[in-house]
């Protein structure tokens, strides 16, 4: 069973693994402010947010010790496409050899593996914390194609119940 992902939890493991408040905040992408905020009750976080947080206390000490971390941010993409690939009940092979590049909208099979790029994106950003940047690197695309695509995927969520069931599943695996 997952451990509850909240705040207080996370403090919690901060606390032991020596990391300081200002550098996990760093770390994840977020303001301090938004940490005391939730730490005072005067806010909730949202489940990305304390997915980030999660994502960075993972790799703390590897980052603030500066060694490097057997995690790179090449690695976690490719996982993070095969996962999606799974998810949508895609070949990873297929979407791994799938150039991005192409934009071959009319190829259906381009197109599957560019919905799967899609789901890896928000995985990537928003349930392991990751930079819109640094996965942009990692997938051999613009900053902006992975905005752009995370912004359509969060937007089309609203009116698709399937994708927001799948969503919410991918939540609950990640929390």
């Amino acid at each position: 069973m997952a451990e509850t992902l909240d705040i207080w939890t996370i403090n919690r493991k901060r606390a032991v693994k020596k990391i300081p408040i200002v550098d996990l905040c760093s770390q994840a992408g977020i303001g301090v402010t938004a940490w005391f905020r939730a730490m005072k009750g005067t806010t909730e976080m949202r489940p990305e947010t304390l997915a980030k947080l999660n994502a960075a206390l993972g790799r703390g000490k590897i980052a603030f010790a500066g060694e490097h971390g057997p995690v790179t941010t090449h690695g976690t993409f490719k996982v993070c496409l095969v996962y999606a690939a799974q998810e949508l009940k895609q070949n990873p092979k297929t979407v791994l050899a799938s150039d991005p590049g192409r934009k071959a909208t009319g190829d259906p099979e381009w197109q599957a593996a560019a919905e799967v790029r899609q789901l890896a994106f928000w995985i990537a950003t928003r349930m392991l914390g990751f930079a819109q940047a640094d996965i942009a690197r990692a997938a051999s695309v613009t900053r902006q194609a992975v905005s752009t695509a995370i912004q359509a995927l969060e937007d089309e969520r609203d009116t698709d119940k399937q994708l927001d069931r799948l969503l919410n599943h991918i939540e609950e695996v990640f929390s």
